[in-house]
């Protein structure tokens, strides 16, 4: 069916093996809570994440309630590695997304967008992927407002993903502009340099729960 198609898993594994006490840890509760011995919060192994819709919603929807087609999608890949490297909470702004479609034409509508920032190689560095300064705050790499405000309102995507997480709190530059369409996010993603800037189609895979995160697998299929 795929042909001569090039399959990559962008998904970190979730599992109970050896490797797993050296993954970077997201805040959460439940009876799996524990402190990581290099951090002090309470934390717990969720791998890759979906979120069913970021930022300030009117009504924010589930996993469950998702449909299956709105998985499917195009995928953008803008890569921003290089600049990372010179600021480790580097968040991609209107111009970097400008210069992407100057090189590549118009961002479709109902793709995904997915950010290289390069931060999955501190994956099994969990101090240094959580990246906290003296005042807790997680400095990584994102994206700016206007950029999600761009991407939600004026190009109509369906997702937003990126190689490092979405923080939560103070260190949250998420923030999709109210009323506009839900935007779902893809979190700790891996083998991002692998895609190409377009063309490669993405298949999401959640766990179907009621409930507005869920750990994914991520699948693109390269032309």
């Amino acid at each position: 069916m795929l042909g001569k198609s090039t399959v990559v898993d962008l998904t970190h594994a979730v599992g109970d093996s050896p490797m797993s006490s050296e993954r970077p840890r997201s805040e959460g509760a439940g009876d799996e809570e524990r402190r990581h011995p290099s951090g002090g919060i309470v934390v717990r192994d969720l791998g890759t994440r979906f979120t069913a819709s970021g930022g300030v919603q009117t009504a924010r929807l589930t996993v469950d309630q998702i449909p299956s087609r709105e998985l499917l999608v195009v995928a953008v890949m803008v890569n921003v590695a290089a600049k990372v490297a010179q600021s480790a909470d580097y968040h991609v702004t209107l111009e970097d997304l400008r210069t992407w479609e100057r090189q590549n034409g118009r961002i479709p509508k109902q793709s995904a967008v997915l950010l290289n920032t390069g931060w999955s190689r501190w994956w099994s560095e969990p101090t240094r992927y959580v990246n906290q300064d003296a005042q807790g705050v997680a400095r990584v790499p994102g994206f700016s407002s206007a950029a999600v405000a761009f991407l939600a309102g004026e190009r109509q995507v369906r997702g937003l993903g990126l190689d490092a997480f979405f923080p939560d709190g103070p260190s949250a530059e998420i923030s999709p502009p109210r009323g506009s369409p839900g935007v779902w996010q893809l979190e700790n993603l891996v083998n991002l340099d692998r895609l190409p800037a377009k063309g490669a189609k993405l298949v999401v895979a959640p766990l179907r729960i009621e409930a507005t995160k869920a750990p994914a697998r991520v699948i693109a299929i390269l032309p």
